[in-house]
């Protein structure tokens, strides 16, 4: 069901941040400098007030000032505030100031619905949703990305072993795709999925659906791979209580939050989805689209796997990206 909700405000907590920028590339490409005025991208993410979200926002800005062009940057107060989001969509539409929208929607169909009568190029970040509006989606590929981070696990015990996947909320499609990706490396390299446990992708189900798998296949697991960063300190608190910190390994998937407990020891490593080039080639594309070149339907980022040998650079970059 379609529902149109015109407003002329944003919701109050709703923040929006207006990046201008006025300068070119050295190649003249993908700029708005020369003409009389800057293009303006609208980029409506999940939240601003994230660590990833933080970095995916750094890229936008760092986008606008290389490419030259405003960028009105928003965000609901959290990635439960849903209303606030759409009506932020509604409203950037009925403005008629941006060229073009970029979206990270929390609720795809709610999205689609939200941009069906838009008349300027519509792009996706992070989070992909289905309309014919949609032009573009420029993110990770999070079966591919959970493939990558799978192998990694599957060598570091020896192409033989018993697995717990914990996932996020039953039906969600990110969280389908990352248990696929996982389960099709593991068992392709000879390992044994035990069972998949749903956590709402919350980390105090986690500690709890993980002290289950500890009760159900005691001294039979030997990996634990999760959801999201935060999901996999849940199943690290629950193996640590339990005494199994050096018999579990537990695997993260974000990178954000998950480095510093890699280089703590407490995670053994986690995969990073380039949330700041998410960012900055989502402006990118845009400019292309608003300028009427040609764009693909879908710029993947390339996953990094981020354990002890590379977390101290990687945190050196996190703290520059979220400064």
């Amino acid at each position: 069901m379609n529902t149109k909700r015109w407003m002329t405000m944003l919701l109050a907590g709703a923040m929006t941040v207006s990046l201008t920028a006025c300068g070119g590339t050295a190649d003249g490409t993908q700029t708005a400098a020369g003409s009389e005025e800057p293009h303006t991208v609208a980029v409506i993410l999940k939240t601003l007030n994230s660590e990833y979200w933080k970095c995916v926002a750094a890229g936008v800005e760092q986008a606008a000032a290389d490419l030259g062009c405003e960028v009105q940057l928003q965000g609901p107060p959290s990635e439960t505030s849903y209303d606030e989001q759409i009506n932020e969509i509604e409203t950037t539409l009925a403005a008629g100031e941006a060229e073009a929208l970029v979206l990270a929607p929390l609720q795809p169909e709610a999205a689609a619905n939200a941009v069906e009568h838009a008349e300027i190029p519509v792009l996706a970040v992070d989070t992909t949703f289905s309309s014919d509006r949609l032009l573009s989606y420029i993110g990770v590929s999070n079966e591919d990305a959970a493939a990558a981070l799978g192998e990694y696990a599957a060598e570091a015990l020896g192409g033989q072993g018993n697995v717990i996947l914990l996932a996020g909320v039953q039906g969600d499609i990110t969280s389908a795709d990352r248990m696929r990706g996982y389960t099709e490396s593991l068992e392709a390299a000879g390992c044994t999925v035990l069972e998949t446990q749903y956590t709402d992708a919350a980390t105090d189900k986690a500690v709890t659906a993980m002290e289950g798998m500890l009760q159900k296949y005691p001294g039979q697991i030997d990996a634990v791979l999760t959801l999201s960063d935060d999901v996999a300190m849940g199943a690290a608190n629950a193996v640590q209580q339990a005494g199994l910190a050096d018999e579990i390994a537990v695997y993260g998937f974000g990178g954000i939050s998950g480095a510093q407990p890699v280089k703590d020891g407490l995670l053994k490593a986690t995969v990073s989805i380039g949330p700041y080039e998410m960012g900055y080639n989502c402006v990118a594309r845009a400019l292309d689209a608003i300028e009427g070149k040609q764009i693909d339907a879908f710029y993947p980022t390339e996953p990094e796997i981020i354990d002890r040998s590379n977390v101290d650079d990687f945190l050196v970059q996190l703290a520059e990206w979220t400064k």
